[in-house]
Order: C-alpha cells, then structure tokens, then sequence
C-alpha cells in the first residue's frame, strides 16, 4: 500500500496458508460427513451440509 493508504498491510502468503488450511478442515470434517451417513448415524444437520456441498461443489473451488 501507498504512504497515505488507510489499508492496513497484508501478508498474501499468511492468508493464502489460512485458506490452504481452512481447505484441508472442511475436506475433513465432510469426509467425516460421508462416514456417519454410511454408517447411518448422521444427524440432520450432517445431512443438510453434505447436500449443500454436494450442489455448490461443482462452482466453489
């Protein structure tokens, strides 16, 4: 940013890992997802998340 730039700094590679990261968790924690709803122990909030992947994840990379 400019000298009289009111933005703050930003450090491109510290967000760039946060996202990697956040990638990783959510890739995580809906595999665990597709596991309580092969097992039959899902709840319906598990169900509603996995639907909601399922139809956005062909736009959201």
């Amino acid at each position: 940013m400019g000298f009289f730039s009111k933005r703050p700094e930003t450090d491109h590679a510290a967000q760039d890992r946060q996202l990697e990261r956040d990638k990783r968790d959510a890739g995580r924690r809906l595999n665990e997802i597709r596991d309580r709803i092969g097992n039959g122990t899902a709840t319906r909030e598990d169900k509603r998340i996995f639907n909601a992947t399922q139809k956005r994840g062909k736009r959201i990379k």
